[in-house]
């Protein structure tokens, strides 16, 4: 495999890194609204091209604005864990915050955290895959998106995310092609991960 090609594949999985963390800034949405003066910056998906003009050169997340506002809020989250320690929002926006901060081994504690609290909270399970990913621990990583499709097989993000790494990092292409398929079987509206999946199938 070339060089390249192993590229676009993080490169692949740094957009889905984009798409979870949208959907788990979401889920401390209703907190945000009782408190309008906390606002996250949150980067739009970006391609294969954008993905790589960031900071952390070729295939890092360009955070810009974003992590200034995670380090803001890292205080905040850190009070709430201090007053209660099972805040599982609290935890996940924590470790969201880490995430966009890039610090993948302070992000997984309280992450892990509330996993063990919400076992079945596909959006904590998305945020560990992130993080185990991003420290090369493959095995973890699609340990977490596996148990996202036990919960959801339709899932195409977790799909997607275990069709790169079993491209990509356990050389396994013929795994990879069923989940890459079953992304283009089951997403409708993501016409970017339908892009990806395609490219990836060499389509």
């Amino acid at each position: 495999m070339t060089d390249n090609r192993v590229l676009i594949g993080r490169k692949a999985v740094i957009l889905a890194v984009f798409l979870a963390l949208a959907a788990m800034f979401a889920t401390s949405f209703l907190y945000r609204m009782n408190n309008p003066n906390l606002v996250v910056k949150s980067q739009p998906s970006r391609s294969f091209t954008d993905a790589g003009e960031g900071q952390g050169g070729p295939g890092a997340p360009a955070m810009g604005g974003a992590v200034s506002g995670a380090m803001s809020r890292v205080k905040e989250y850190l009070d709430r864990v201090k007053k209660n320690p099972d805040d599982v929002e609290a935890l996940v926006g924590l470790g969201n915050s880490f995430l966009m901060m890039r610090a993948w081994d302070r992000a997984l504690e309280p992450l892990e955290k509330a996993r063990g609290l919400e076992p079945d909270n596909t959006s904590v399970l998305k945020a560990v895959g992130i993080a185990y990913f991003n420290k090369e621990d493959y095995a973890k990583a699609s340990e977490a998106y596996e148990a996202i499709l036990k919960i959801d097989p339709e899932d195409t993000l977790a799909l997607f995310n275990l069709g790169v790494i079993y491209k990509h990092s356990f050389k396994k292409p013929d795994i990879a092609q069923t989940y890459f398929e079953k992304v283009l079987a089951l997403e409708k509206q993501d016409a970017e991960m339908l892009k990806l999946a395609r490219q990836e199938l060499g389509k």
